[in-house]
C-alpha cells in the first residue's frame, strides 16, 4: 500500500464550536495532541503524508516536529474555503496513484481500516472509496449517506432536508481517491451551498453521475467519531483511558476505582501493581512489577522499579525511583531527582534536582536541593538545603553513614563527610570532616524567674528557682554540656 498510497491530513479548520479561539488539534487525549493521532497511524502503515495547515498553523507545525522525526509536508490553505479547496491545495504534491483523505480529529481510526479500505479499493477498482458507519442516534455533526437503488451521495448536515429513519449511515470523513480522477474533476467543485464551502463529499455525487465505481467500508461508530465539541473530546477522552486502562488490567494491574484514574496512552504499568483512586500517570511514566500507588498521587515521566511504595497524595515528576524505595504521603519530588533502593522519602519532604544512594530516609518536613546524598544517611526532620544564594544555585554534598540532626541549616556549598554528626538545630556553613561531630547553633541562656515579670498578675506567690544543680550534667542534641567546663573544651 505505501508504494501507491499518500495520505493528506485536513487541519486548517477554526475549531469554532469548541469556542476558545484556539485549534482543538492541540488538545490532548490521554496525554497526546489529538493532531498526533493520525499521524502516527499513517507513519506506522508508511504513508507518506501532508498535513494542510492553515488557522494556527504555527502551533500545529511545532506539536508535529517535537513529536514526530519523520519528515512531513505541510501546504497552508490561506483561506478557509471548504474540505475541498483544502485538498486542492496539495495538488501539486499528488505523486501516488491513489490519495487518502481524512480529517485532523480522528483519534480512534485502525490500520484495519485504513488496510481493508485500500483492498477494497484496489479489488473492485474504485476511482473513490470511503467510510462510512451506522448509528441510531442522529449524529448532526456528520454528513449523511443517502443511497437509492445504484445512487450514492453525501450530503452534509447544515445541508439535508430529507426525512430518513433509523439506522443513520454517516459520513467518517476518511477518503481514498484516485488521483487520475482527482486530477481530473478536483476543479470543477462549487460552493452552492449553505456554508458557501468547496466540499470532498461533492466528488461522490461526481463520481456517481458519471457512473464510477464507488464504494463504501463500514466500521463501528466509535472507531470512525470525530471532535468537533469540548463534550465530544470529553467522550474521547473517557473511551481512550477506559481501553488502556482495560488493557493494564488484562496484563495485571489492579485499579481500586478504575473510574477516577487517569492514565496517558504511553505509560507502562508492571504485572502486579495496584493503583489507588484518582491516581493521575501521565506522559512516559514507566510502573515496575508488583508497586503500590496509592490515592491521590501525581506521577509525570517517572520511571519506578518494582516493589516501590508511593503512598497517597505525592506528587512526583521527571525522577527515577529505584526498587523498595518508599515516598510519601505528601512527598514532592519535583525534578531530576534519583531515588536509591530502599530509601524512604517521608511526609511533607520536598526533593530538587537531587541524587539519593539507598538505605537512606528523609522523613519528615524537609527540603532537598541540589544535593548528592550517600547510603545509610539519615535525614532529620525539619532539615534544609540552602542551595540558592539570590544568584547562583550550590551544591550539598552528604557522604554515606552521615547523620543530620532535626532542624538543620545546611549552607551550599557544603560537604558532610563520612560518618559525620550534626547537631540538632545547627545553621552549617563549612564543610564537616569524617566522623566528626559539628554543632553550630548560639549558646542557650535560661533567665530564672524573668516569666513573673512579663506576667506579674498570673503569680500570687514567689515563684521558686529552677536553678539547676552544677554537679548535673544534661544531653542536648547530640552535644554533652558539662557545667563549669570552658566553652571550647566542651
Amino acid at each position: 500500500m505505501n508504494n501507491n498510497v499518500q495520505a493528506i491530513i485536513l487541519a486548517a479548520g477554526k475549531s469554532t464550536r469548541f469556542n476558545t479561539e484556539k485549534t482543538k488539534l492541540a488538545e490532548t487525549i490521554c496525554g497526546q495532541a489529538m493532531i498526533l493521532f493520525p499521524i502516527k497511524l499513517l507513519h506506522k502503515l508508511n504513508i507518506p503524508t501532508t498535513v494542510v495547515v492553515g488557522y494556527q498553523e504555527t502551533t500545529i507545525k511545532k506539536i508535529i516536529t517535537d513529536q514526530h522525526t519523520d519528515p512531513l509536508n505541510f501546504v497552508v490553505q490561506q483561506e478557509p474555503k471548504g474540505t475541498g479547496h483544502a485538498l486542492a491545495c496539495t495538488q501539486s504534491l499528488w505523486e501516488k496513484d491513489h490519495i487518502l483523505v481524512m480529517n485532523g480529529d480522528v483519534p480512534f481510526i485502525t490500520p484495519e481500516t485504513i488496510t481493508t479500505l485500500y483492498n477494497q479499493h484496489i479489488q473492485y477498482n474504485a476511482v473513490l472509496s470511503f467510510v462510512i458507519s451506522s448509528t441510531n442516534i442522529l449524529e448532526k455533526s456528520y454528513g449523511r449517506v443517502i443511497k437509492t437503488n445504484t445512487q450514492i451521495k453525501i450530503v452534509e448536515a447544515k445541508d439535508f432536508t430529507e426525512e430518513i429513519t433509523p439506522p443513520y449511515d454517516i459520513n467518517a470523513g476518511i477518503y481514498l481517491i484516485n488521483k487520475n480522477f482527482l486530477n481530473q474533476y478536483i476543479a470543477t467543485l462549487n460552493d452552492n451551498n449553505a456554508n458557501k464551502e468547496f466540499y470532498i463529499t461533492d466528488l461522490v455525487t461526481i463520481a456517481n453521475q458519471n457512473n464510477f465505481t464507488i464504494t463504501t467500508l463500514k466500521a463501528p461508530f466509535d472507531t470512525i467519531r470525530g471532535i468537533n465539541t469540548f463534550q465530544e473530546l470529553l467522550e474521547a477522552e473517557q473511551i481512550k483511558r477506559y481501553g488502556l486502562i482495560n488493557y493494564w488490567m488484562n496484563h495485571g494491574v489492579r485499579f481500586l476505582f478504575s473510574h477516577n484514574v487517569h492514565l496517558d496512552h504511553n505509560v507502562t504499568i508492571g504485572q502486579g501493581s495496584f493503583i489507588g483512586n484518582s491516581v493521575h500517570i501521565k506522559g512516559n511514566t514507566i510502573i515496575g512489577k508488583n508497586c503500590i500507588i496509592q490515592d491521590f498521587s501525581y506521577l509525570e515521566n517517572v520511571i519506578i522499579e518494582d516493589n516501590v511504595t508511593i503512598y497517597s497524595h505525592c506528587v512526583i515528576k521527571n525522577s527515577y525511583i529505584q526498587s523498595e524505595a518508599k515516598i510519601g504521603p505528601f512527598a514532592y519530588l519535583r525534578a531530576n531527582v534519583n531515588i536509591g533502593q530502599n530509601s524512604e522519602i517521608g511526609n511533607f519532604v520536598e526533593v530538587k534536582n537531587s541524587i539519593i544512594d539507598q538505605h537512606t530516609k528523609a522523613k519528615h518536613l524537609s527540603y532537598i536541593g541540589d544535593s548528592t546524598i550517600g547510603s545509610h544517611v539519615n535525614i532529620g526532620a525539619g532539615t534544609i538545603t540552602c542551595n540558592y544564594d539570590g544568584v547562583h544555585k550550590h551544591k550539598t554534598l552528604i557522604k554515606d553513614h552521615a547523620f543530620i540532626g532535626s532542624n538543620n541549616t545546611l549552607v551550599a556549598p557544603i560537604t558532610i563527610g563520612e560518618h559525620a554528626f550534626t547537631a540538632a538545630g545547627s545553621t552549617l556553613t563549612t564543610d564537616v570532616p569524617e566522623n566528626a561531630l559539628a554543632i553550630a547553633r548560639a549558646t542557650q541562656t535560661n533567665k530564672y524567674d524573668y516569666a513573673t515579670k512579663l506576667r506579674p498578675h498570673e503569680n500570687t506567690q514567689e515563684t521558686k528557682s529552677t536553678k539547676k544543680n552544677t554537679d548535673e550534667f544534661s544531653f542536648v542534641g547530640a552535644r554533652i554540656i558539662y557545667p563549669n567546663t570552658p566553652e571550647d573544651e566542651q
